[in-house]
């Protein structure tokens, strides 16, 4: 299920590994655009993310970088401070930061699509109530 009519696109932090381009080329063929940004990433962190819907941690992402690109979010753009984020963790990485969405890895790519697709109607909810309490405060 599809909550717009343009593809989803999902920024990738560690899209730079094996396993980051892998899950890069089963979103795209599962029809989402990617945005691979590499472990260690140059430039402002909200620029990055210019124009992605949903960040998504590849597996075995080093703690600090995960921290500091968490950390970042929403420092020069407040709305990204709000984007969901799905960390695809191993068993050795159970540690997710609050409001982090944890999904194992490996897993296979329908369980990641649904995954998705549940935290974006989530966030899409929650911006239309957000939007309507808005609306209801200025009205």
């Amino acid at each position: 299920m599809r909550l717009r009519d343009q593809p989803t696109t999902i920024a990738i932090l560690g899209a730079d590994t094996v396993v980051g381009g892998a899950i890069c080329a089963l979103l795209e063929g599962s029809g989402y655009r990617t945005t691979p940004i590499d472990t260690h990433p140059m430039g402002i962190v909200d620029e990055l993310l210019d124009g992605a819907d949903l960040l998504l941690l590849a597996p075995r992402l080093d703690e600090g970088t995960r921290e500091a690109f968490l950390g970042a979010m929403g420092k020069g753009a407040p709305q990204r401070a709000n984007m969901p984020v799905i960390a695809l963790s191993t068993a050795a990485e159970e540690d997710m930061p609050e409001g982090v969405i944890s999904v194992p890895w490996p897993c296979e790519t329908k369980v990641l699509v649904q995954r998705i697709e549940a935290v974006l109607l989530v966030q899409a909810a929650s911006a239309a109530s957000n939007d309507s309490t808005t609306q209801a405060e200025t009205g």
